[in-house]
């Protein structure tokens, strides 16, 4: 299998020095049109996402749960990263994923919410990075699978619904949106979710 794999990442039609040399801003910037730059910042922050689970999950299903919501919450936060607003990368990336996990940790506790504000953060943090040719093809592996997968899985109103979930929009306002009740929205975000973890566990990639 080891052979296998290392020619497999050989094939990678992109040169891995070249973007493994990029800061996580110029990636960010680069993910939007290139896959490959996603793949290389979500394999950055892999560990984080793993950490993060962990001091969030009251059990070991929670804890998947979480990295699996985390990885998405990554991927959202490499699409919508806006550089004008003078933040690094990793703090817009961790407090995307520390909000995610803790909304979804609060409504299993049912505790209120406490946020992170992007300007409270470090900008200067350090975080690990995990950033190795596997880890790079997995992730872009799994990029492919979920765009794809939010196509074809996901019906257009489970969708929309977890994209205004991910986006932070409330039940309330997601309903008002998209002319259908709470439950209804509430209902559209869980089978999504479904769908794609059961997509995810399906590729293995629970981080």
């Amino acid at each position: 299998m080891p052979g296998m794999l290392v020619d497999i990442l050989l094939d990678l039609d992109f040169n891995l020095n070249e973007f493994c040399g990029k800061t996580d801003e110029e990636l960010a910037l680069l993910a939007r049109n290139d896959r490959n730059a996603a793949a290389v910042l979500m394999s950055r922050y892999s560990k984080l996402i793993s950490i993060k689970s962990e001091i969030y999950a009251k059990s070991e299903t929670d804890s998947d749960d979480l990295r699996q919501e985390g990885l998405m919450s990554l991927f959202r936060a490499i699409m919508s990263f806006d550089t004008g607003r003078n933040v690094k990368f990793c703090t817009y990336a961790e407090v995307c994923i520390v909000n995610r996990m803790r909304t979804l940790a609060a409504r299993v506790k049912n505790n209120p919410i406490v946020f992170e504000n992007i300007d409270d953060k470090n900008d200067e943090k350090e975080l690990a990075v995990e950033e190795t040719p596997e880890t790079i093809y997995l992730y872009k592996e799994l990029i492919s699978e979920l765009l794809d997968g939010m196509n074809s899985l996901l019906t257009p109103v489970e969708r929309t619904a977890l994209e205004f979930s991910m986006e932070g929009i409330s039940y309330r306002a997601a309903a008002k949106r998209m002319g259908i009740s709470e439950k209804s929205v509430d209902n559209a975000i869980q089978r999504a979710r479904r769908k794609l973890r059961s997509l995810m566990i399906r590729l293995n990639m629970t981080v």
